[in-house]
């Protein structure tokens, strides 16, 4: 399935006029979840020619395919990347793993010290929280299969490991659970339902009760807090900038303002 991905990216590379600088595995795949009939989620940033970038009509920054291989393609331009990494935004830092990766050009490393620098533990909590509890108020007395309750799961352990580490944390939901303390009973729980993939769970509610509680640590105070908490644009600009030059092998002199 590798090479057919790949073959996928190279495909819309030449159809779009872009070059992938990086792509990877996202999704159920990537959290440790799936099932052999779930689809291929593969996420990917990408840069246009220079010119692109000077021309006053808008060009789309977001690129979206799908396959009759089960394989779902969704790509964001590095200006649109960029400007979301300024916002510490968990959706772009769920893509920057180390794990799963198809293509990585070497400028990535200078964006992976970027997500290091801009990351907000604030905004990302603040988001896996409302995730959390936004997909719990959808449960409903009926059986509740795996996904459904991996959509609460996935994002309470992300929101429990930004609390304890103040770090981003891992896409694998093992990897998370590794390293976070917990009740044994619900931690054995959470595992058989990975396990299970995919079949129907029932009497969970010692579990929609603990994650529950749990949100109501949250620190009052802390939604406020994040409103301003966006790195500053000079980074960001000349991250874009020295990208540019070392991808398409152009000098672009910026005065400084």
């Amino acid at each position: 399935m590798r090479s057919i991905i790949l073959e996928g990216l190279r495909c819309i590379e030449i159809e779009e006029g872009i070059k992938i600088l990086y792509a990877v595995e996202a999704g159920s795949r990537a959290w440790g979840y799936h099932t052999d009939d779930s689809d291929y989620d593969v996420r990917f940033i990408y840069i246009r020619e220079t010119t692109a970038y000077l021309d006053l009509q808008e060009t789309k920054d977001v690129i979206e395919k799908t396959t009759h291989h089960a394989i779902e393609y969704s790509g964001w331009d590095l200006s649109k990347s960029l400007k979301l990494l300024r916002k510490s935004n968990p959706s772009l830092l769920e893509w920057l793993t180390d794990e799963n990766v198809y293509i990585e050009h070497p400028t990535m490393g200078v964006i992976r010290k970027l997500r290091d620098l801009t990351f907000s533990p604030n905004r990302c909590l603040i988001h896996y929280y409302h995730m959390t509890k936004r997909n719990m108020e959808k449960l409903k007395d009926e059986p509740f299969s795996t996904k459904k309750w991996m959509t609460i799961i996935r994002p309470w352990l992300a929101y429990e490991w930004i609390m304890k580490h103040r770090t981003f944390p891992p896409n694998g939901i093992n990897e998370m659970m590794g390293h976070l303390n917990m009740n044994g009973d619900i931690k054995s729980t959470i595992t058989s339902m990975v396990t299970s993939r995919g079949k129907e769970i029932h009497n969970l509610k010692h579990l929609k009760d603990y994650i529950m509680g749990s949100l109501l640590k949250l620190d009052r105070g802390l939604e406020q807090s994040h409103s301003n908490d966006y790195h500053q644009w000079g980074k960001i600009n000349e991250t874009f900038i020295s990208i540019l030059e070392e991808v398409w092998g152009v000098n672009l002199a910026v005065k400084e303002r």
